[in-house]
C-alpha cells in the first residue's frame, strides 16, 4: 500500500471514530462516513465495503494504540503494582471518557455479533485483557508485590467488574467515586498491607 493510500485510509478511519463515537454503532451508514472525512461514495469504497469493515479498522486502530501506550518504555521498567496502576488508570479514563468513547458502539456491534453468531472484538479485548492482567498479577506474585490464590480467576473477576462498569457508563452512569473505591478494592485484594 502507497504512503498516500495509507494516509488516505488512517484519515477516513480517524473520522469514522468520530463518527462512531457519536453515533454509536447500528446508526451509521456509509453515508455518515463519507460527509464526516469529505471523501466520495466511491473513494470510500476503494478503501472499505461496509460500515462493518470500517468499524473492525477503527477497532484495530484503537488496539494498536493502546498495545503501543503499554508497550512504553517507561512501563517497561516500572514495578508490577505500577504497572497494574497504570492499566487501571486506563480503564478507568475509558469508563469515564464521555466524548470520543467507542463503548456504546463496541457493545451495539457485540449484540449485533451475537444476533449474527459472530465473535465479537468485544469477546476478544477482554480475552487479551484477562490475560494481560493474569501474567501482571503472576510476575508480581513471583517477585512478592502480589498475594493472590488463582491469578486466572482473580484477573478474570478484576476484568469481569471493569466491563460491568464500562456498561454502566453507558447505561445509568457511575461516578469517579465509585470507579476509584472498586478499583481500591481490587489493589486492596492483591497487594499486601506491607508495600
Amino acid at each position: 500500500m502507497s504512503e498516500k493510500t495509507e494516509k488516505k485510509r488512517d484519515w477516513i478511519i480517524r473520522c469514522a471514530h468520530s463518527v462512531f463515537a457519536l453515533k454509536g454503532y447500528r446508526c451509521v451508514t456509509m453515508k455518515d462516513i463519507v460527509e464526516a472525512s469529505s471523501i466520495s461514495r466511491g473513494g470510500l469504497y476503494l478503501y472499505f465495503s461496509s460500515v462493518e469493515e470500517v468499524f473492525l479498522a477503527v477497532l484495530d486502530k484503537e488496539e494498536k494504540r493502546t498495545d503501543e501506550d503499554f508497550a512504553n518504555e517507561q512501563l517497561q521498567t516500572a514495578s508490577n503494582v505500577e504497572m497494574l496502576l497504570w492499566f487501571l488508570k486506563a480503564q478507568k479514563k475509558e469508563i469515564l471518557q464521555k466524548k470520543g468513547s467507542l463503548l456504546t458502539a463496541k457493545y451495539e456491534y457485540a449484540f449485533a455479533c451475537r444476533e449474527n453468531k459472530k465473535s465479537s472484538p468485544l469477546q476478544k479485548e477482554m480475552k487479551k485483557a484477562s490475560l494481560v492482567l493474569q501474567k501482571l498479577l503472576e510476575r508480581g506474585i513471583e517477585s512478592g508485590e502480589f498475594v493472590c490464590f488463582d491469578s486466572v480467576r482473580e484477573a478474570e473477576n478484576m476484568m469481569l467488574a471493569i466491563e460491568g462498569m464500562k456498561v454502566l457508563a453507558c447505561t445509568t452512569g457511575i461516578g469517579e467515586k465509585k470507579v476509584d473505591s472498586e478499583f481500591l478494592y481490587m489493589m486492596q485484594r492483591i497487594v499486601p498491607e506491607e508495600i
